[in-house]
């Protein structure tokens, strides 16, 4: 049954030429960024032993999505996005190859996770931007969980492997190998046909004053359009804030896996990440078949299924010495993701079939920085209270705090 759905919902949208060489492209440069994040996270926790220390990564990716962000998806509608996905790939490869050369700087480390945020923030608006223009409108709800199983495949594969790369080879093998698969992104995003059919609006030296004019007008209207239009709004807020909840979840798992669930941070990802990865293909899985039905009550229903699967997650240690609680707190974590899943597909779809071609850079644009400074900002605050209190009470906090946000939009 799942592999006709498969069949059905996935492969039919993949035959779609430039659909299957974005989304090859998005499984190998996804994979390098995840590789390399979590990478990093390992080793500064491993230096510093303190979930507050992670947040250092999460600071270095958000401040260049504060500084670019407003503007990326004016750039993006003004430019081709073929051309912005394949020089951001280029630009990615060399930043994994300075890594490197940098391997004993934690400094230089994160100046260079600065440049990769900075680049994947011109990214994001230009590729969620180019599946409408590839894909028939009938087919956004099967595009949109292909990319979705993919994002979250590719946080599985980069996640769970990091940790095991770093203990049988190296660091400095990881980042080769993260360069190399941007490269092959770069290559899968040349096959690809100019399917931008923008008139594109070029910058350049001599009338740089007037483009950046241009492009802080066009930022500006962009934000207006959106404030003014709440079938926009609404689904960005709380796309916000399921990434928000994700992104706390991952800046403690490593602690609160190593203080309440006994395990290495290193095997985080298999044992943790790996089954709420599985859940979230399964939600993709549904979701495509019910394309017709993705609702904002859709998306409320998600919360409530992450709210509750993170309260048994967070209370594991009342029910840890009883049989079979890690088969339990399997399943948990496969309900976390599966919720996670509902609510991030429903609401980038609304998003699609909302927004104006016109526009539609600038809507991804804002979307993509308030969703990268949702999972790392906040990651800041969670650091700093799980130091000071604990990694458990923090969790135990998450959770409440995402079943009373459920409890509110379910009553709304």
């Amino acid at each position: 049954m799942i592999e006709r759905a498969i069949k059905q919902s996935f492969l039919s949208v993949l035959e779609i030429k430039d659909l299957k060489y974005l989304w090859l492209s998005q499984i190998f440069s996804q994979i390098a960024l995840n590789m390399l994040t979590f990478a990093l996270v390992l080793h500064i926790y491993e230096l510093t032993n303190s979930a507050l220390s992670i947040a250092l990564v999460m600071m270095a990716s958000a401040i260049p999505v504060a500084l670019f962000g407003p503007f990326s998806g004016a750039i993006a509608d003004r430019i081709d996005n073929r051309k912005i996905l394949l020089y951001t790939n280029v630009f990615r490869f060399f930043c994994g190859l300075l890594m490197i050369l940098s391997h004993g700087n934690v400094l230089g480390l994160l100046e260079i996770i600065f440049l990769i945020s900075a680049l994947s923030q011109f990214f994001t608006p230009a590729e969620s931007s180019s599946i409408p223009l590839i894909v028939p409108k009938e087919k956004l709800v099967a595009a949109n969980s292909v990319v979705m199983i993919t994002t979250y495949a590719t946080l599985l594969i980069g996640y769970s492997l990091a940790g095991p790369i770093m203990v049988l080879v190296n660091s400095k093998f990881l980042f080769l190998l993260c360069s190399l698969l941007f490269l092959i992104a770069t290559y899968l995003i040349r096959q690809m046909s100019r399917y931008d059919n923008k008139e594109c609006k070029n910058i350049s030296l001599q009338t740089l004053a007037k483009d950046m004019t241009d492009v802080w007008k066009e930022s500006k209207d962009g934000l207006k359009y959106l404030l003014k239009n709440k079938k926009i709004l609404s689904p960005m807020i709380r796309l916000t804030v399921g990434w928000t909840v994700l992104g706390a979840f991952i800046t403690l798992l490593p602690a609160y896996g190593e203080t309440v669930l006994k395990i290495d941070p290193k095997f985080i990802g298999p044992t943790v990440i790996a089954p709420a990865g599985l859940g979230m293909i399964i939600s993709a899985l549904l979701l495509s078949r019910k394309s017709k039905k993705v609702t904002s009550r859709v998306m409320n229903n998600g919360f409530m299924i992450t709210s509750f699967a993170l309260l048994l997650f967070s209370f594991y240690f009342a029910y840890s010495g009883l049989p079979f609680s890690r088969i339990f707190l399997f399943m948990t974590v496969i309900l976390i993701g599966f919720g996670s899943s509902i609510i991030q597909i429903s609401a980038q779809t609304i998003l699609h079939l909302n927004s104006e071609e016109k526009i539609r850079g600038r809507v991804f644009g804002f979307s993509s920085m308030q969703l990268r400074l949702a999972t790392t900002l906040p990651a800041f605050l969670v650091g700093g209270i799980s130091d000071l209190t604990s990694p458990l009470f923090t969790m135990i906090l998450i959770a409440l705090t995402v079943f009373i946000y459920s409890l509110i939009l379910i009553f709304e």
